[in-house]
């Protein structure tokens, strides 16, 4: 019975230091943890902000080309229109000088006509290379994050691997130990019954030598104890890190382009016919 109660006194008090441990390390994982929260929410903001961002400009640049668009066309109908009138004014005046004003206003026309379609033409390009070298700075930013992430994952579970290692070694240590403790025991119990000692003094002797066991045992179990969760809060640790590293280059990629708008090219000139002649084509002044 006095055997018994040593060892149990000498566990309890390894189990309640161990109490104490866990719960601090349990306390410093959940701040870590509620820490990398934070930081992933922050990110996470921050891209959507900057998305938004990005959309907000392609909208503005879209509304812009579409009113100067409207504006040139309707300058072109209203120089159509004022030049028509000119000509219906001038038709008395003979109809030779009418139709050479006439092939004078169409050709003006398609300069004019040529011109826009050289400008929208000119916008098409400017806007396609720029998207192309958007695109090229997300395709090289996202390769960066994702290579960063790899490199992250590779670390965490190098030192996943490492701290399995060690709580595995110090789980064989301890079962040697356990065992020698046991071992160890054993002998000093049969020292004493050897030596035919009687009385209490035996008991005592005895009862000694259990408690010192059990101090032993319970000593050797919170060091394994500790080890262990020295190991756990590592592998813990290099998660947190990772995915706070991970997030961080996410965070980095730039924004990802759509497919661009571009503005149309204006439609063909109308042209003004000639007393006598036929309406000119399009196609008759590019031959010429």
């Amino acid at each position: 019975m006095c055997f018994v109660a040593a060892g149990a006194s000498a566990a309890a008090i390894a189990n309640a230091s161990l109490a104490v441990t866990a719960a601090t390390t349990a306390a410093t994982i959940g701040a870590s943890i509620y820490q990398a929260s934070q930081a992933a929410a922050q990110a996470q903001a921050q891209i959507n902000y900057q998305a938004g961002a990005q959309q907000q400009q392609m909208e503005m640049q879209r509304q812009q080309m579409l009113l100067s668009q409207t504006q040139q066309a309707q300058s072109l109908q209203q120089q159509q229109n004022q030049l028509a009138q000119q000509l219906e004014l001038q038709q008395r005046q003979g109809q030779a000088a009418y139709n050479l004003q006439v092939e004078q206003t169409n050709a003006q026309l398609v300069a004019q006509y040529n011109q826009a379609r050289q400008q929208v033409l000119n916008e098409q390009a400017t806007i396609m290379a720029r998207n192309a070298a958007d695109r090229l700075t997300y395709q090289r930013t996202y390769e960066t994050a994702r290579e960063q992430i790899v490199n992250n994952n590779e670390a965490a579970n190098k030192v996943y691997v490492a701290e399995q290692t060690k709580i595995t070694e110090a789980q064989r240590r301890a079962a040697f130990e356990q065992q020698a403790i046991l071992a160890k025991s054993i002998g000093n119990a049969g020292n004493i019954l050897a030596a035919g000692r009687t009385g209490a003094s035996i008991g005592l002797l005895l009862n000694d030598v259990e408690r010192q066991k059990g101090f032993a045992l319970a000593q050797e179990s919170a060091s394994l104890a500790s080890k262990q969760q020295a190991s756990i809060i590592a592998m813990d640790q290099a998660g947190l890190q990772a995915r706070s590293a991970n997030n961080q280059a996410m965070s980095s990629v730039a924004f990802r382009p759509q497919d661009p708008y571009l503005p149309k090219l204006p439609d063909q000139p109308r042209f003004i016919k000639g007393i006598g002649l036929e309406v000119p084509t399009f196609e008759s002044f590019s031959r010429a």
